[in-house]
């Protein structure tokens, strides 16, 4: 029969362009993400209609009985697609249980009282549940379309680094993470990761690709890594380079030949101890300041003002303390004559613009008075103005920079408890918060919607010192899953990530194994699973990779 064998092919092409279009806008929009999905929603109802007995009706039956009943035979049918679906679904045990999770965060209604916030957390978190419901009822991709998927999404993610480096460069942000918009920089970077990665097998697999392709291969590659430098991407640089080191940990355990073994393992020793002795450095220049003697020190300034020096609060930028050579008249004055931010006021991060002035001019050795504000340049001052409080955390390629930012919080955090502007100090401040939730609520949790106002609670009964805006929720995943199903949900959580690739034996797939490890990284440091494009992210790639696949890859 023509007109269904039509039919199937429509079908089958809105399916694959549900699909095209998540892949390609998962670097770029959260609305063409949800249109992708209602895409290939429509596609997998039709694709059990059963159009011949739709078909049959219409030719069996006179126009006068069909007008009145087409709509509800047509929702008959509809009906009787989907719940053939569903039954598909239910009698695939690791696609169920990877659903699951979903229903955990429905069980969680029953003990909760904000249902505003919990139901529109079950409407993030729905792809849990409909996505491994379409791919695995549906046909799976053989390794020659797989392939060209990829390739896809890794294109996809070069074009969004190259928008996002046009935003670097016309400095069209105040915060280089907003460059990423509407993106998350942290989802990105996951992406990011996870392109580089499959760009890099595609690279060393002898068949399927040409040299040429190859080539374009391998400058994506490279300019992926150049473009997590540039923008000073953490998050992508750190769970980039602990991905390496697992895979090669695991290439060591599995190969059988002896030299290669030896080989990876010297690799990785040679890696991490150029690693550690490079941040040992650094972090030794960091607090390497020249010891103090207030009886040597200038008492004036070149103006003939009398200095104010603060040596017992020791903090440092760059070596140089911060609290040393501050003649408050001079820096007003030499300020307010170069910005149009008075120094009284703000800068663009919301931080009093005073002390991010101080502390950059510590950073550049720079003494806090007219002569030392008269030798910052004008990116300087702009730089400032934008909330930079140190010169190297502008550079693109300091590591050293973010070192710096890493121990001046945790230097803040240690002397003052408060870890506001540091976003490591700020996770430990989450994770504390979370452990005392989970002591306090262990067996059930606190319930889908009541997480936010147990974490503001918490934050109150521990006095901490994190400004109001920046008191949020656990910032890990499983410490989220704890806090909200206590220690039974967050048991039954592991379950259903971990069963479904032990079951199908996916472990070994590297595509699979890939975006596993770069998932569960993702999940120490952030909350993966509570925002549209990270949960998004991370039900696509594990269904698509699990029931999508037909065909593995050994690692």
């Amino acid at each position: 029969m023509m007109v269904e064998k039509y039919f199937k092919q429509v079908v089958k092409g809105g399916y694959i362009t549900g699909i095209i279009l998540m892949i390609i806008f998962l670097p770029h929009s959260k609305f063409m993400l949800s249109l992708a999905q209602f895409i290939i929603a429509g596609a997998w109802i039709l694709e059990r209609f059963n159009f011949r007995k739709f078909m049959e009706y219409i030719h069996q039956n006179p126009w006068r009985k069909i007008i009145p009943v087409i709509i509800p035979y047509s929702l008959y049918l509809v009906f009787s697609s989907i719940v053939s679906g569903i039954r598909l679904f239910i009698r695939n045990k690791p696609a169920l249980i990877f659903g699951s999770i979903y229903l955990l965060h429905v069980a969680g209604l029953l003990y909760t009282t904000d249902f505003d916030y919990a139901l529109k957390d079950l409407r993030t978190k729905l792809p849990i549940l409909i996505l491994p419901l379409y791919f695995s009822t549906s046909d799976v991709f053989g390794k020659k379309q797989f392939y060209w998927l990829i390739i896809l999404f890794a294109a996809s993610v070069v074009v969004r680094t190259l928008i996002n480096s046009w935003n670097l460069m016309a400095l069209n942000y105040v915060d280089i993470r907003d460059i990423s918009r509407p993106i998350s920089h942290v989802r990105l970077a996951l992406q990011i990761s996870l392109a580089m990665f499959y760009l890099g097998f595609f690279i060393i697999r002898k068949k399927w690709f040409t040299w040429k392709l190859k080539s374009a291969f391998i400058i994506g590659l490279a300019w992926l890594i150049v473009y997590l430098i540039i923008s000073r991407s953490t998050t992508g640089l750190v769970v980039s380079t602990a991905t390496f080191f697992i895979l090669m940990i695991i290439l060591i355990f599995r190969s059988r030949k002896t030299w290669l073994k030896y080989t990876l393992g010297l690799v990785v020793f040679i890696c991490l101890a150029g690693v550690y002795t490079y941040v040992s450095k650094i972090v030794k220049t960091y607090y390497s300041a020249p010891s103090l003697d207030i009886t040597k020190m200038d008492r004036y300034s070149a103006k003939g003002n009398l200095y104010s020096n603060y040596p017992k609060l020791g903090q440092k930028e760059n070596g140089n303390y911060i609290y040393l050579y501050i003649q408050w008249d001079e820096l007003k004055s030499a300020w307010n004559k170069r910005s149009k931010i008075k120094i009284d006021s703000f800068d663009r991060k919301n931080q009093m613009i005073q002390f991010t002035l101080i502390r950059y001019l510590a950073s550049k050795n720079l003494r806090k008075d007219e002569a030392g504000v008269e030798q910052l340049t004008d990116e300087d001052i702009r730089n400032i103005e934008n909330g930079t409080a140190n010169v190297y955390y502008q550079k693109k390629f300091s590591i050293r920079g973010r070192i710096y930012e890493f121990l001046y919080g945790y230097d803040n955090y240690h002397t003052t408890g408060d870890a506001t502007g540091s976003s490591a100090m700020q996770r430990l401040e989450y994770w504390k918060a979370s452990a005392g939730i989970i002591h306090d609520h262990w067996l059930t949790g606190v319930g889908t919607g009541d997480m936010n106002e147990a974490f503001q609670d918490q934050y109150k009964k521990m006095n901490s010192k994190l400004a109001i805006g920046q008191r949020w929720r656990s910032h890990n995943q499983f410490l989220s899953i704890f806090v909200g199903f206590g220690v039974f949900g967050f048991l039954w959580f592991l379950f259903a990530i971990l069963y479904p690739p032990l079951a199908l034996r996916k472990f070994p797939d590297i595509f699979f194994l890939v975006f596993f490890i770069i998932a569960m990284i993702s999940m120490i440091p952030e909350d993966t699973l509570e925002s549209q494009a990270g949960v998004t992210f991370f039900a696509f790639f594990y269904s698509f990779l699990l029931f999508a696949k037909k065909d593995d890859d050994p690692v």
